[in-house]
C-alpha cells in the first residue's frame, strides 16, 4: 500500500534521523538521546557498510570529537536524504514494510541530554540555548555538578520556546508529529530487548541477520532520580506534560542508574578539558581568513589556549 503524502513528506523532512534500507522498505525513526546511535550503527553494519564509530575530523559546528558521531561521511550508509527525489518517491509510492521507532522515558532523554551536551560543555549547544559558557570549569564536588543540571532546566523552564533549538530537547510528541498509528512497532528504551527481537524477526524475513547492537554514545556519568532536586524533576515534567500522555510512561519510572559520585570527578574534569580545548582549535579551523591572512584571529585562539594551559 502507497504510504500517504503527508507521511511521505513528513520523512523526507524529518527533523532528526531516518534510517531507510530500500530494499528493505525498512524505515526507522530515530529519536534522539534514544537508543539512536546503538541502532542506527547495527543497521548500517547489517546493510553491510563498515560505520565509522567516532570521527577525526570535524568542520561542522559541532566541534567536538565525541559530539559529532553523525558529522561527516559514514561510506553510504542507507539514510533517508541518500536516496535521490525519484528513488525516494518510488519507494514510498510501492509502501514500506518495516516501520519503527524507539522512544524514552522524558526525564531520562532530558538527563542523558545534559549530561552528554550540556554538562561536558559543547559550546554549539550552550550558545544556542543562551546559556552561560563558563570556559574551562572545574567541578570540585558532585553538588556543582547537579547545579549545572538545575541551571540548565531553569533555564528552559523560563523559556519552553528554546527546546526548540536543539533536537535532543524537542518532545517525542512532537518529533513523532502526535502520531503512532504507522508505526509497526514502538519500542522503548528500558526494554529495547524487545525492539531488538521484533527487529531480527523482521530482517530474517528479508534473508539477513541483524548485526550485533551495542552501546554506543553512552553518557559519561549518570543520576538518578533521587539526585535531582523535586523542584528540577517538576520542571522536567511540565516542559514534557505531552510526552508522558502520547507515550503512555508513568513520570516517576526512571531506570537510570547512577555512576556519578567525588571519583568520577577528575575524568569529568579532563573531559571537559578536552572540549574546550577542541572547541578553540575547531574554531581556529573554521574561522574565515581576514585580509591579512587571518593573524588577528588566530592570534586571539592562541591567546585562549594559552590560557588553558596554565
Amino acid at each position: 500500500m502507497p504510504e500517504t503524502p503527508e507521511f511521505t513528506q513528513w520523512v523526507r523532512s524529518y527533523n532528526g534521523l531516518a534510517f531507510l534500507h530500500p530494499g528493505w522498505r525498512l524505515l526507522y525513526v530515530s529519536i534522539p538521546k534514544a537508543a539512536g546511535t546503538s541502532l542506527n550503527v547495527a543497521l548500517t553494519r547489517t546493510a553491510g557498510v563498515p560505520f565509522p564509530g567516532r570521527f577525526v575530523e570535524s568542520l561542522g559546528e559541532e566541534s567536538l570529537v565525541s559530539q559529532t558521531i553523525w558529522d561527516g561521511e559514514a561510506g553510504g550508509r542507507p539514510m533517508v536524504d541518500s536516496l535521490g527525489d525519484a528513488d525516494y518517491e518510488r519507494l514510498m509510492r510501492a509502501g514500506l514494510r518495516h516501520v519503527f521507532t524507539v522512544v524514552r522515558h522524558p526525564v531520562e532523554r532530558l538527563l542523558t541530554t545534559w549530561s552528554s551536551k550540556y554538562l561536558v560543555r559543547a559550546p554549539y549547544y550552550r550558545a544556542r540555548l543562551g546559556l552561560p559558557d563558563p570556559g574551562l570549569r572545574r567541578f570540585d564536588d558532585v553538588e556543582q555538578v547537579l547545579a549545572d543540571l538545575d541551571q540548565l532546566v531553569e533555564h528552559l523552564s523560563a523559556d519552553p520556546s528554546l527546546v526548540h533549538r536543539d533536537v535532543h530537547l524537542v518532545s517525542q510528541y512532537e518529533l513523532l508529529r502526535r502520531d503512532l498509528s504507522r508505526f509497526d512497532h514502538v519500542g522503548r528504551t528500558d526494554r529495547l530487548g524487545e525492539t531488538i527481537d521484533w527487529l531480527g524477526g523482521r530482517l530474517a524475513s528479508e534473508g539477513v541477520q541483524l548485526h550485533e547492537v551495542g552501546h554506543d554514545n553512552d553518557s559519561p556519568v549518570d543520576v538518578d532520580l533521587t539526585m535531582v532536586s523535586p523542584r528540577t524533576v517538576s520542571r522536567i515534567h511540565d516542559l514534557y506534560a505531552a510526552d508522558f500522555d502520547f507515550l503512555g510512561f508513568d513520570r516517576d519510572a526512571v531506570t537510570l542508574t547512577a555512576n556519578l559520585a567525588d571519583t568520577l570527578l577528575p575524568v569529568l574534569n579532563r573531559e571537559i578539558e578536552h572540549n574546550v580545548r577542541a572547541e578553540v582549535l575547531h574554531a581556529a579551523a573554521t574561522r574565515p581568513s581576514t585580509p591579512s591572512g587571518g593573524r588577528p584571529a588566530l592570534a586571539g585562539v592562541a591567546t585562549r589556549l594559552r590560557l588553558l594551559q596554565r
